[in-house]
């Protein structure tokens, strides 16, 4: 009960305004209790110790402190039942989000006919937790479509193997396109590197995208970019051609 008159009251003393930690609070009576006050709420105000010990058994007269009480309690009130709706609320979501993670499973196991186990349960609520529900299926079905292998001689069940690569690369298909989202030009970027990749005995793969990153940032456009990594023959070139654009000796 002290503690709620304390909250209530903002933790000041509601006689001369001073708060804790400056002062010690108590808990006084409006209404003594050798004049019949009771123990309820509506009687009791927060009161530093000096105001409360020189107060002694004088009865507050002014109504407007009374009215104040009333609308505090109110208010307080008013405070608990937004607290109740917001839990209430919340639980209503970790509903939906164990509702979310249910039919992820259910759609990763019909797919793989393989059971999720309860770890995999709890990685596709950390998932949730990162990535947009509907993204989620779509991963799903791009990494089940793309890495489960059929066992020998059957046409229906996958190998174990597959299907665990393919539970795996739901995280890091969903990264990439939350990348291609942020850096859409970062898919062209990349294919460049790859005809680089081809062409040339010998490439630096981070460095060759850092350059090709920069590069573009610095406003070369993606076709000229193209023509360069189709034009050298080495990567010494390469590196060379870059340097002069982005101005680095790498």
């Amino acid at each position: 009960m002290r503690f709620e008159v304390f909250k209530r009251d903002g933790f000041k003393c509601q006689y001369c305004g001073n708060s804790a930690p400056d002062v010690v609070l108590h808990v006084d009576h409006i209404k003594p209790v050798k004049d019949g006050g009771d123990n309820n709420i509506t009687n009791l105000i927060t009161s530093c110790a000096d105001c409360n010990l020189g107060k002694g058994a004088r009865l507050l007269s002014d109504k407007s402190l009374v009215s104040k009480q009333r609308k505090q309690l109110q208010e307080l009130s008013e405070k608990r039942e937004q607290l109740k709706m917001m839990m209430e609320w919340r639980e209503e979501l970790l509903k939906l989000e164990d509702e979310k993670t249910q039919y992820l499973k259910n759609k990763f196991e019909t797919l793989t006919n393989r059971i999720v186990t309860d770890y995999g349960v709890i990685e596709l609520s950390k998932l949730l937790k990162k990535f947009p529900f509907e993204m989620l299926l779509d991963a799903i079905d791009a990494s089940t479509s793309q890495y489960l292998v059929l066992k020998d001689d059957c046409v229906s069940e996958y190998t174990s193997e597959s299907a665990s690569k393919a539970f795996l690369y739901i995280e890091r298909i969903c990264r990439c396109k939350q990348n291609d989202e942020k850096f859409p030009e970062a898919k062209d970027l990349y294919y460049i590197r790859g005809i680089l990749r081809n062409r040339i005995p010998y490439c630096d793969d981070k460095k060759a995208i850092y350059m090709l990153m920069e590069a573009y940032r610095l406003g070369v456009e993606i076709e000229d970019l193209k023509i360069i990594a189709k034009e050298v023959k080495n990567w010494t070139q390469f590196k060379e051609r870059m340097n002069e654009i982005i101005g680095e000796d790498a």
